[in-house]
């Protein structure tokens, strides 16, 4: 799916003049005067793509509101905050609430260039990751219960011959399951399964 620049503010002079901008670097901007107009028009925010500019301050539901509920609507979407009142106690809420940058108004044009262009870039990397991690998931879930065994097993450092005695079975049939398991998750050293699959939950 296509990145895409979502800016709430109330100000339409902002809000025509930010889109101009961003469109000169080739981002789609998709405007909206509202947090309201926002979510009725974006109610899956878990799986927008892009970044968020946000003006804190707005009549109905502030942009600091919107930021301090964002993480538990369960969206990664980096959110840039806006505001002409700009604060040291407002930065630091902001910031406190994962915010990606915080920029006063009149917002530098080269600065917001600079700060969407990074947003967008980490929200890239983290989607790569999500994936990755769908992808490694679902190769984990073509394990047997005896090859989830025999892994959490070579995961705690264990030899074969351990293995054996543990799950009651002769090392050659560990073996077998080792090499079976190596095979469904596409690895070919006990190295890269450490380094790939053991900070997954589920493998120990």
């Amino acid at each position: 799916m296509a990145q895409c620049i979502y800016l709430i503010d109330d100000d339409e002079a902002i809000r025509s003049s930010l889109s101009a901008l961003l469109a000169t670097m080739g981002w789609e901007t998709k405007a909206f005067e509202s947090v309201q107009c926002f979510m009725e028009a974006e109610p899956d925010v878990q799986n927008l793509n892009g970044c968020l500019l946000l003006d804190i301050r707005m009549p109905g539901k502030s942009g600091i509101t919107l930021l301090e509920n964002w993480q538990q609507m369960g969206s990664t979407l980096p959110i840039i905050m806006m505001t002409g009142h700009g604060s040291i106690d407002l930065c630091r809420r902001a910031f406190k609430n994962g915010a990606f940058e915080f920029l006063t108004k009149p917002v530098d044009a080269d600065l917001l260039i600079e700060t969407v262009g990074a947003a967008l870039e980490q929200q890239k990397l983290s989607q790569q990751q999500r994936e990755n991690q769908a992808d490694l998931q679902a190769k984990l879930a073509t394990l047997s219960a005896r090859e989830h065994e025999v892994m959490a097993l070579i995961m705690q450092g264990k030899s074969n011959k351990e293995m054996a005695r543990d799950l009651s079975l002769s090392p050659r049939t560990v073996e077998a399951h080792r090499a079976s398991l190596f095979a469904r998750l596409e690895i070919n050293s006990l190295a890269k399964l450490i380094k790939i699959y053991g900070g997954l939950k589920g493998t120990t």
